[in-house]
């Protein structure tokens, strides 16, 4: 059944050859107990490894029940030694990590047995060797003999033909030594024995054939075989295959023969997904953050429409072009000037009787809680200082020598909301004149807005009339009064015709102006709040009042007969359509709106709101063509600084978290080499088990999808334990920064499919790491393998 044909084997060493066997030709038939005796270094282990397809001969031929191997390929060597040979070694070559029943079972793991029948089969193996009662133990809790009697039973599990035996005895004493022989000479009944041995003695006892090897060469062979007497069978190739679970149950049972180790390698594993994990929950905490700041406090904050607006803001915006040609030349590019666009909002553009206000009211109804028209009128106020003399509100009050209180009576006044929701969700009232704070709705009822810490800007103070003490009680500012004058009392026609501001501020003018007070103090929720940014809030009720009395007021009719000359100009200036317009607003003569306001009801709403907006440009452009003039001249533009604000707070937040994370990621690298360099020492640790598993037919890829496991496993695991932790110190995270940041409904935390992401991220970078190390252990010669200690 098995043949050497001229069988050669060389080495080179240090460049020059070294002749192992020479000229070995042998011919060994079925159920044969043969002995191949010889001293150390005559070539007899290097026969038997051989035999084996451990070790491959560098000339002749090998033949296996006719089959001729020189075209074996590494799989096929794998097959011969998994169902053909059995190897029974003088150190045993049990693997300690692994009960004796698993030692056993692992040659059946590789043929694809299923592992009910494995078992079944392993025990069997056992029981015949008299050790099924110990199937349980490790191998270091059993003695040589019965260490050997392991051996060979692993060795008989799968039923090979033929069963080597290197110096089966050479670690035993001579009452063991017999027990084992006599095992041996049993099996030898049934299958082709071939035993390496340097003792005559047993060779004598216990073999039918005895071969004398000597310097490589064969000097007795007492039964020689010159024509196979069973050439009838051929050798058949069949595939060998190690499950993915086996390696997997293989390597996590040497993890845990080291947990020690294990456990400080997964939790330096553990460190990079940590670092990143923390980085993407802070992340995550600050973006819900953000977004629930947006609904609770700048879902208040108004889309504005204006009747002015930037047209081509981009322009404005944009960074310069790094791979402009023309950068380097002499060549200037002359650019469109940033242009200004002009929202026509009361005009039928859409040719159905409609204008986009009407439109607005119409599609958007429902969805916000406030629709506010700023005409741009600016009432003339008049007000009392502490001193009790009468003075008007504006901006000559304040400190000419501060350029900081250069502002515009506009940015003292505002007019309120209809509806008081928004202004309550993001303000809080300090100060009332009833105990049960109500909205104002009445003409002569105003609200005075200070800081967020409670402060007031002194120039505004003093404009305001107010006193200009250091601090002053909230209640004391209540009823404060103030006198909302016509144009017909505060202006005064020159006889050249132009009008002019009257000199005489006086007692009468102020108690004929309409009165309003202050009802009410109120301060923002928090420092974001950002929907009143005057001081004073008058209702709509006072405006409508006073833009009845200016329609007919003596300066707007002029306006009106002289559309081309500024009456308040003491010369009478020309102007143009646009500047007739803006003065006509501002002294109330023009209610058009210069301003939209709008409220959104909830913060979904507010996307509702852009929508509608959205969907009156696309009627323009199919009007007009998406590409054409006129397209641009009638879109509707918008403001929405919420989504400014948050668009700016999460691009930051972005670039912050990236930044952060290749900073984390760096710890992970390094946590991922370590994880590499320890999938080495484990190569180094477990060369013999390397040895072994070739010996049992594993092939090379078994043997990396074994080492491929183990660090799959340590990222799994440094994976799941760095999610855990991520998890845990995100809750003492949330309670120091709502302490020390004040941050109320601040969450840091990892959400499910980042932290699905960073385990997977961990398996894939330990597996990158441990792919050399595997590759290495795979290309391990099995015969150098088993000799390592």
């Amino acid at each position: 059944m098995l043949e050497l044909k001229n069988i050669r084997k060389t080495y080179q060493l240090g460049g020059q050859e070294t002749i192992a066997l020479e000229n070995i030709n042998l011919s060994f038939n079925r159920n044969q107990f043969v002995s191949i005796l010889g001293q150390s270094g005559s070539g007899k282990t290097t026969l038997l490894n051989i035999i084996g397809g451990l070790d491959q001969y560098t000339s002749g031929d090998l033949l296996v029940e006719g089959t001729s191997t020189k075209t074996f390929k590494d799989k096929d060597w794998d097959s011969y030694r998994n169902t053909t040979i059995g190897f029974v070694f003088q150190s045993y070559n049990l693997i300690s990590h692994l009960s004796v029943l698993e030692n056993v079972k692992m040659a059946l793991s590789l043929t694809g047995v299923s592992t009910k029948e494995a078992e079944k089969r392993a025990l069997t193996a056992l029981d015949e060797v008299g050790l099924s009662e110990h199937a349980k133990k490790r191998p270091n809790q059993l003695s040589g003999g019965q260490m050997q009697r392991v051996a060979i039973a692993r060795a008989l599990v799968n039923n090979p033909k033929i069963l080597l035996a290197d110096e089966p005895t050479g670690a035993l004493d001579s009452k063991t030594s017999i027990q084992i022989m006599e095992l041996i000479k049993r099996i030898s009944h049934d299958r082709l024995v071939i035993m390496v041995t340097h003792n005559p003695e047993l060779a004598e006892q216990y073999s039918d054939r005895i071969i004398r090897v000597a310097d490589g060469s064969i000097l007795e062979d007492t039964v020689p075989v010159n024509v196979l007497n069973d050439s009838t069978e051929k050798f058949t190739k069949s595939k060998t295959s190690m499950s993915f679970f086996t390696a997997i149950k293989s390597s996590m049972k040497n993890l845990l023969t080291k947990k020690t180790r294990t456990a400080l390698v997964t939790l330096a594993g553990s460190i990079g997904i940590i670092s990143i994990g923390l980085v993407l929950a802070l992340s995550n905490g600050m973006k819900s953050y953000i977004d629930d700041l947006q609904k609770e406090t700048l879902s208040g904050i108004p889309l504005t429409i204006s009747q002015t607006s930037a047209g081509n803001f981009d322009s404005m915006t944009e960074s310069p072009d790094k791979n402009n040609t023309n950068q380097s030349s002499n060549e200037i590019t002359i650019k469109e000037p940033i242009t200004t666009h002009q929202n026509i909002y009361n005009e039928d553009i859409l040719g159905n009787g409609e204008t986009f206000i009407d439109f607005l009211e119409r599609e958007a109804k429902g969805k916000y809680s406030n629709l506010t028209y700023d005409t741009g009128y600016q009432m003339n106020v008049l007000t009392k200082n502490t001193n009790g003399d009468i003075q008007q509100v504006k901006k000559e009050a304040a400190d000419p020598s501060n350029p900081a209180s250069m502002f515009s009576m506009g940015s003292l006044f505002a007019k309120l909301p209809a509806n008081g929701e928004n202004i309550l969700s993001q303000y809080e009232v300090i100060a009332s004149e009833n105990k049960a704070f109500t909205y104002p709705t009445n003409q002569n009822e105003l609200i005075l807005f200070v800081n967020y810490d409670n402060t007031l800007n002194k120039d505004i103070s003093k404009a305001l009339g107010l006193s200009s003490e250091e601090t002053q009680d909230a209640q004391q500012l209540l009823g404060k009064e103030f006198r909302m004058i016509d144009n017909d009392s505060f202006y005064e026609k020159s006889p050249v015709g132009n009008f002019f501001i009257n000199q005489v501020i006086d007692e009468r003018m102020y108690d004929n102006g309409l009165e309003a007070k202050i009802v009410a103090i109120m301060r923002p929720k928090d420092a974001t709040a950002t929907l009143i940014s005057a001081s004073l809030g008058y209702t709509e009720q006072l405006e409508t009042k006073m833009l009845a009395k200016e329609k007919d007021s003596d300066i707007i009719k002029f306006m009106k007969e002289h559309p081309k000359t500024n009456a308040l100009s003491p010369s009478n200036d020309e102007i143009d359509e646009d500047t007739h317009k803006s003065i006509m607003q501002t002294l109330g003569g023009d209610t058009s709106p210069t301003n939209i306001s709008i409220y959104p009801s909830t913060f979904d709403e507010r996307e509702a709101i852009t929508k509608v907006i959205g969907d009156y440009n696309r009627q323009i452009a199919k009007k007009f063509g998406k590409n054409s003039d006129d397209y641009t001249k009638y879109m509707i533009q918008y403001t929405d600084m919420a989504e400014m604000m948050t668009g700016m707070m999460t691009t930051m937040l972005d670039t912050i978290t990236v930044i952060l994370t290749a900073f984390a990621a760096i710890s992970l690298i390094v946590s991922s080499v370590m994880i590499g360099i320890l999938t080495y020492v484990s190569v180094v640790e477990r060369t013999k088990e390397i040895g072994i598993m070739r010996a049992l037919g594993a092939r090379k890829k078994d043997i990396t999808r074994i080492f491929n496991a183990e660090a799959g496993l340590i990222g799994l695991i440094s994976g799941i334990v760095g999610v855990m932790i991520t998890m845990l110190l995100t809750i003492p995270i949330n309670s120091i920064v709502s302490k020390l940041i004040d941050m109320d409904g601040f969450n840091a935390s990892l959400k499910p499919e980042y932290g699905l992401a960073l385990i997977l991220l961990s398996v894939i970078l330990t597996l990158v790491a441990g792919f050399i190390p595997s590759k290495g252990a795979a290309k391990k010669d099995p015969v150098e393998a088993l000799r390592t200690e």
